[in-house]
């Protein structure tokens, strides 16, 4: 073969390289992200969580989550629009990594709403154990001791799992035997217990998130357990 077709070929074969991407990290190739999105702000209406302008979970409200939906890893106008028409109360640009499962809380006052993100991503599996997160989002607990324990079992004697634990702040992943639990939140360095969430189901290698929320009259709170994927 002569020089020049082989001039011609090596061309031939970068071009088809960079049309293909040829092993590199072109964003074709990447995983998608897996999000959900939990609303979290108490006096916030029924919305619609849109993601570049398309609605993506439809008629959610205080206290519920959407499942888990797959977005491309980039940057994408999240928005919670009212059902009953108007202005979005949430309105941003926010990045997904590739390959991340992940879940934005939306808390506070509707007037000031702001976005928590978690990373899903699950900690080593224990087998015929699972992790279990506890996530203060409510606006008026205040900081509080979290404690993760056996069902019934109570809290004399033990530690907080996390202590302090502020508003739009979490525990972290807590390994715990599958069965069932207790989440206690409590006046720091106290036992006065403002949250008891009294037996949850714990399967194991499911972890779970536990989303602390105020309650219907003030001053009590509730808890939402969602199963994290």
């Amino acid at each position: 073969m002569r020089r020049s077709a082989w001039i011609w070929l090596g061309i031939l074969s970068c071009a088809a390289c960079l049309a293909t991407g040829c092993g590199s990290s072109s964003s074709g190739s990447l995983t998608n992200a897996q999000v959900r999105f939990v609303m979290a702000s108490p006096d916030a209406p029924q919305v619609n969580i849109l993601v570049d302008g398309v609605v993506q979970a439809g008629d959610l409200s205080y206290g519920n989550a959407s499942t888990y939906i797959s977005v491309t890893p980039k940057s994408h106008t999240i928005q919670a629009a009212p059902v009953s028409g108007g202005a979005a109360i949430f309105d941003q640009n926010i990045t997904f990594a590739s390959s991340s499962n992940q879940t934005l809380l939306l808390t506070g006052p509707a007037a000031s709403i702001q976005s928590v993100m978690l990373d899903d991503t699950s900690p080593t599996v224990v087998v015929g154990d699972a992790f279990v997160r506890v996530v203060n989002a409510s606006a008026t607990m205040g900081a509080a001791d979290v404690y993760i324990v056996p069902a019934g079992s109570g809290i004399a004697g033990v530690m907080p799992v996390t202590a302090g634990l502020a508003f739009e702040q979490n525990t972290g992943y807590q390994l715990t035997v599958a069965g069932n639990y207790q989440v206690f939140m409590t006046t720091p360095k106290t036992s006065n217990a403002l949250l008891n969430t009294g037996p949850i189901s714990l399967v194991a290698s499911q972890n779970q998130t536990v989303v602390v929320l105020d309650g219907a009259a003030a001053g009590t709170f509730t808890f939402a357990p969602l199963p994290d994927q």
